[in-house]
């Protein structure tokens, strides 16, 4: 053990962090009285529904492993992770979506309030149909998918059994994310980046908002149906307007620097709820504001954290909200409509204690290549003594992801308090072509992905030798996704500088990344992704600039890796498909560097690696045991826990 580590101990275990759960989404029950939410606590091992009073208390499972309506397909006997949340006006049926074989690629299903008897009205698994919603009189149900002709948005009749789905608009025109007028007569939809108004029962479809303001999207009406509240992010940060549904008129109600998005009204449509960036971005705040764009915004939260999904209860007394910090997993709290201390509704932290958990702080460091200031985040270990020497690790997120002051599982981030608990310094480094902190920081990569990105992520290392307590031989990297080819990207260039790696769902390969966006008949995109054969960081496709490809493709320049490396990729991965980890691990044996690689291939899993919580669990005590043989660390190497 080096100098420096003696007496360090390993704070929580992977058996505390597993008693951790988190809320992934939420909605009011029609009556205000409970809040039904999405939640991986659930006795299934992945995500399932709950019910909980408004006002706290025992929560209950609703749902569990659905058995398939026709059996017919085959299907693994377990539960799968449910999503897309709704619950019809009339209180009478609760509404999600599940994939049974690839991420996103769901059905719909229903549930009776009353009976707890599920309907399954979709169930075709190789096409993405998502965003289901009920007409307020629960008659009729929306939704869109993508096929060959692209979205389409289609109804079906749940007063009929045995009825077929029929399509809102058989047109040419692509359509999607469908929202019922609170009159249940008309739909608004997105068509070609703008939103549309039309008829349920037919007739000529309406934009509702003139050209003069193009990228106005996610529509959301007000409770009389006479207005609608939309986003658009023109001006580089997505800002907040009302729009008059009758004559098409604008009203602005942000206007500044920073990320504007979920907005939603007060029952007497007075007031708009949102949620806005905080300073550097990597903090999000619950705001208010007058519905006529005659006031100022009003924050109500503070201190760093990540707020979202907003949402006024039914007598407009309150709003509920998802939060999440550093040193918290996601749950809901409610905040009295006015203001206030806010309320704390579901605990997910299990046996973690916030207060002996590290709380993350903002950094900047400047770029080599034109001393552009760099955000991220820092966790220091508990019991921090600076006159120590630590091992690091250098997180690296997806593209084009954000890291920012939460503990979550979908975020990525959870895992970054665990090693911060194992004695761990954890960078979580912003590079340019991040997220969240405006347009123009996003695209100064392009046509430079791989450049200027990469130049801003090993800076980082200048930044950890200057606190003076990290010990720069021992030094790691932990992404995935975009994370992870920027580890491939590391492992190529700077091997020396890095001790070990942890990878997640990597790109080695851009050109058959690109083929396979295009080819594969809906598995590489999401349903609002259009298939299409070029990256925009390049601008072009392969067949035209092959050479810029070729150059930022890791998979050409395995000769230089030198470091060892723990795979991990989900072979039910629809974002980045497990043939570029299979590629990779197949050029490293050919080149003589198999016994620096481990490569685990997850037989069920998605992009994510967060589909079931046995993989999360995985994941920690694989990544935990590899960095403490390949770190020298040899005080963590007997910490593994026996799954409980």
């Amino acid at each position: 053990m080096r100098p420096g580590l003696e007496g360090q101990a390993p704070g929580y275990t992977v058996d505390d962090f597993m008693t951790a759960t988190e809320v992934r989404e939420f909605v009011w029950a029609p009556d205000g009285r409970h809040l039904f939410y999405v939640s991986s606590a659930g006795d299934t091992g992945t995500w399932e529904v709950f019910r909980i009073p408004a006002g706290g208390g025992d929560p209950e499972q609703f749902t569990g492993k659905l058995t398939p309506e026709f059996a017919t397909t085959p299907v693994v006997d377990r539960s799968e992770p449910k999503e897309d949340l709704s619950v019809s006006a009339d209180g009478r049926r609760l509404l999600f979506s599940s994939a049974r074989y690839f991420e996103r690629y769901t059905n719909i299903f229903s549930m009776s309030l009353e009976t707890r008897e599920v309907t399954q009205h979709t169930f075709h698994d190789g096409v993405i149909e998502t965003a289901p919603a009920v007409s307020p009189d629960g008659s009729t149900l929306a939704w869109y998918d993508r096929r060959g002709a692209g979205n389409k948005i289609s109804l079906l009749d749940l007063d009929t059994p045995g009825a077929w789905p029929r399509l809102f608009d058989p047109g040419s025109a692509q359509d999607r994310s469908p929202v019922w007028s609170p009159d249940g007569q008309s739909l608004a939809f997105i068509r070609g980046g703008a939103v549309w108004i039309r008829p349920v029962e037919g007739g000529e479809p309406r934009r509702v908002v003139g050209l003069e303001y193009p990228g106005v999207g996610s529509p959301v009406w007000s409770p009389d149906g006479t207005r609608m509240a939309v986003t658009s992010s023109r001006s580089g940060f997505s800002q907040i307007a009302v729009v008059d549904v009758a004559t098409g008129v604008l009203t602005p109600i942000t206007w500044a620097p920073r990320e504007h998005n979920s907005p939603t009204w007060s029952p007497d449509g007075s007031t708009l709820a949102f949620i806005v960036g905080d300073g550097l971005g990597m903090s999000t705040q619950l705001a208010l504001a007058p519905a006529d764009g005659s006031g100022e915004v009003r924050v109500l939260t503070s201190g760093a954290g990540v707020r979202s999904g907003p949402a006024f209860s039914p007598d407009g007394a309150d709003i509920a909200y998802r939060e999440t910090t550093s040193n918290r997993v996601p749950d809901i709290w409610v905040m009295p409509a006015t203001g206030g201390t806010p309320r704390q509704v579901t605990r997910s932290m299990g046996r973690l204690d916030p207060t002996r958990l590290t709380v993350a702080t903002d950094i900047t460091y400047p770029a080599p290549s034109d001393r552009l200031p760099v955000p991220g985040v820092l966790l220091l270990p508990p019991d921090f003594d600076p006159a120590r020497r630590y091992p690091a690790v250098v997180a690296l997120h997806g593209h084009p992801g954000l890291w920012g002051h939460d503990m979550s599982v979908d975020a990525r981030s959870f895992h970054h308090q665990f090693l911060a608990q194992q004695g761990f310094v954890v960078l979580s480094p912003n590079q340019r072509g991040s997220r969240g902190l405006g347009q123009g920081f996003h695209d100064l990569h392009i046509a430079d992905w791989g450049g200027a990105d990469y130049e801003d992520t090993m800076a980082a290392w200048d930044y950890l030798e200057s606190l003076g307590y990290v010990d720069m031989d021992r030094i790691a990297t932990w992404g995935g996704s975009g994370g992870g080819y920027m580890s491939f990207l590391i492992a190529t260039r700077d091997s020396d500088r890095v001790a070990a790696q942890v990878i997640r769902a990597p790109v080695s390969s851009f050109e058959i990344e690109s083929i396979e966006r295009f080819a594969a008949s809906g598995r590489a995109w999401t349903a609002n992704r259009e298939p299409r054969m070029l990256r925009e960081e390049f601008g072009a496709s392969y067949a035209e600039i092959p050479g810029e490809y070729d150059l930022r493709s890791p998979i050409n320049f395995v000769e230089g890796v030198n470091v060892p490396q723990l795979l991990l990729h989900g072979n039910r991965d629809t974002a980045v498909l497990i043939r570029q980890s299979e590629m990779w691990a197949d050029r490293m044996e050919a080149l003589g560097k198999g016994q620096l690689l481990e490569f685990v291939k997850y037989p069920d899993e998605d992009h994510s690696l967060g589909r079931y919580r046995e993989t999360v669990r995985d994941r920690l005590e694989r990544g935990l045991r590899f960095l403490a043989t390949h770190m020298d660390l040899p005080h963590l190497q007997g910490s593994r826990q026996d799954p409980g």
